[in-house]
């Protein structure tokens, strides 16, 4: 039996950085931290490594909400997703350099407007499976703000 040292073992790291970008191109709000992988996500990463065939692309969708509802291991959901009046979970541009995978999604004008809380990384468009989930302090997203989330992980 082969006993793990510390330099052996595999670390799989999330972290999300949120920005909120103004119709003059400026940059009024941003941040970065460490999000939560909830445990659904785990599995689901387990079953779609060991698929057969992995057609469609990995956590490629990112919704945010309003809640302010601490992120848990056990969320499934965002607590408060937007929804409805044209606004759907956006699709991002996957990357991967080295070892670090990134979700680059850009909520463009007029979409997820409002005091948006959380974001979530998801399988599909709608319903689906999250994967990471982060709360933050209120990015107010007016009508001619560009959000962009960029959600990276990090193997180690």
């Amino acid at each position: 039996m082969k006993i793990l040292h510390n330099k052996d073992a595999f670390q799989m790291k999330g972290s999300v950085s949120v920005r909120l970008i103004g119709p003059d191109g400026a940059v009024k709000q941003s941040h970065e931290a460490k999000n939560l992988v909830v445990t659904v996500g785990k599995t689901y990463l387990a079953s779609w490594l060991a698929a057969s065939s992995q057609a469609s692309k990995f956590m490629s969708y990112v919704g945010v909400g309003t809640s302010s509802t601490a992120a848990a291991s056990g969320d499934t959901a965002l607590c408060s997703e937007l929804s409805g009046g044209g606004y759907a979970r956006q699709q991002g541009a996957l990357t991967s350099a080295s070892n670090v995978w990134t979700n680059t999604v850009t909520f463009s004008p007029g979409v997820a407007t409002g005091a948006v809380t959380e974001a979530g990384l998801f399988s599909v468009s709608t319903g689906g499976t999250l994967f990471a989930h982060q709360v933050f302090t209120a990015y107010n997203v007016k009508a001619a703000d560009t959000l962009v989330v960029v959600w990276s992980l990090t193997f180690n």
